[in-house]
């Protein structure tokens, strides 16, 4: 994973690239069949200001068709170093190349451990009326979905999108929240074209979307880059959350490869809205508006 912010009057954006795997227990050493990239960042965080983007690495296990022609492990990864090391054989000598990145994670580490590590110091951010991004980049087969999305029937295997929306709802719990309203879109990118996947075109024709730029006038502050005609739908708790994922699901573009029978061959960008209304320590009430960016890119062949 990889992600930026970029400071803007009552807000900021956070960029970030990312491939993942599957779960398992912690630990801090272990070869796997796949590697992933993720990185969250904090407005107070000098070295985030400083460099403007984190990148984080998430190593898959071996899937069944490796382990059934005994694949060897050519890369292995350290939680507590942060590096990965990537090994390469000749006739002659064994190579080895390591590589240090911002946060690492294992084949063994689980969707909570990722998810607590990257995207949890995010969601305050969001709620401070910050516009965030995370984006999960790598190679077919390296498990970006399921690092994103995850399984939506099991909470234990939940991503970093039912993830975040469950942290969401429960700080808006709090009483000194005295008013919001959260609001969801799903946009899918597929051969350059755009697609509400929260719209089922077998009922209504599909709109028509296309990507603008609202800059704005001496009245009123633009909106910046959007995409003209895409729905949003509000969402009260993470049950809400669940169904569109699994709505947009069955409508998302997917095809076989040798790594992945139903591999995600489309960019999908689930961004929830956030509207709030929190009581300060005077008295007074902070308005806040804040956007949480969560795309799972397709595939990235070497």
């Amino acid at each position: 994973f990889n992600m930026s912010k970029i400071p803007k009057p009552m807000s900021s954006s956070l960029a970030a690239a990312a491939a993942a795997g599957a779960s398992g227990a912690s630990a801090n050493n272990n070869g796997g069949g796949g590697s992933n990239t993720f990185s969250p960042t904090k407005p107070s965080s000098a070295d985030t200001a400083a460099a403007g983007i984190q990148v984080v690495v998430r190593l898959r296990p071996m899937n069944e068709r490796e382990l059934q022609k005994n694949t060897l492990p050519v890369v292995s990864a350290s939680t507590e170093n942060r590096d990965v090391t990537v090994i390469r054989n000749n006739a002659s000598q064994t190579l080895r190349n390591v590589f240090r990145y911002d946060n690492v994670f294992t084949a063994f580490s689980d969707q909570k451990e990722v998810f607590d590590a990257t995207l949890g110091p995010v969601i305050e951010d969001v709620l401070s009326g910050y516009e965030s991004t995370v984006l999960a980049y790598g190679q077919t087969g390296t498990g970006k979905t399921y690092t994103m999305e995850g399984k939506i029937d099991n909470q234990d295997e939940w991503g970093v999108i039912p993830r975040s929306a469950e942290d969401i709802f429960q700080r808006l719990s709090h009483k000194n929240y005295v008013e919001w309203s959260v609001y969801a879109s799903y946009l899918e990118i597929y051969n350059e074209d755009l697609t509400d996947l929260l719209i089922d075109d077998s009922v209504n024709a599909p709109p028509s979307l296309k990507i603008v730029e609202d800059r704005g006038d001496e009245k009123r502050r633009g909106k910046g880059v959007m995409v003209f005609g895409l729905s949003e739908e509000e969402v009260r708790s993470t049950e809400d959350v669940l169904q569109l994922m699994e709505r947009a699901q069955q409508r998302r573009k997917t095809g076989e490869t040798k790594m992945n029978k139903s591999s995600s061959r489309s960019h999908c960008l689930f961004t929830l809205c956030v509207h709030a209304k929190l009581r300060v320590e005077d008295g007074g009430l902070l308005d806040t508006t804040g956007k949480l960016h969560m795309v799972d890119l397709a595939g990235s062949e070497c």
